[in-house]
């Protein structure tokens, strides 16, 4: 049976918070697309790199998403996150579901410095 929207994006957040980055890139599509200002990645193995930058810019932070606005199969979010060095403040997510997964995902923060 497949997972609805929410669902995904509840063990997405969970895995990120848990800072486990199988269990995130196994919430995308094979033909996922991650945009972010950066640039494009694709597939599983483009989540798989923008995560593992993401959780080392941010290690072992404290994520707070004070939005979620889920209109079908998209989701907009904004987010922050706390480190012992680093912090995102802006954070601004914008997700398209499809095939029990994340198929698109846009990404935009700003990291300063916490010291």
């Amino acid at each position: 049976m497949a997972r609805t929207p929410q669902q995904i994006f509840e063990h997405h957040a969970g895995a990120l918070i848990a800072g486990d980055v199988d269990g995130i890139v196994a919430d995308y599509t094979d033909d996922a697309v991650f945009i972010t200002p950066r640039g494009v990645r694709h597939g599983k193995a483009g989540v798989r790199e923008a995560f593992t930058e993401l959780l080392a810019d941010l290690p072992e932070a404290k994520w707070d998403v004070p939005t979620q606005i889920f209109e079908k199969n998209v989701l907009f979010i904004t987010w922050s996150a706390v480190s012992a060095s680093q912090q995102a403040l802006d954070g601004v997510d914008t997700f398209v579901f499809d095939d029990d997964g994340i198929r698109v995902q846009t990404v935009r923060y700003t990291l300063e410095s916490t010291t």
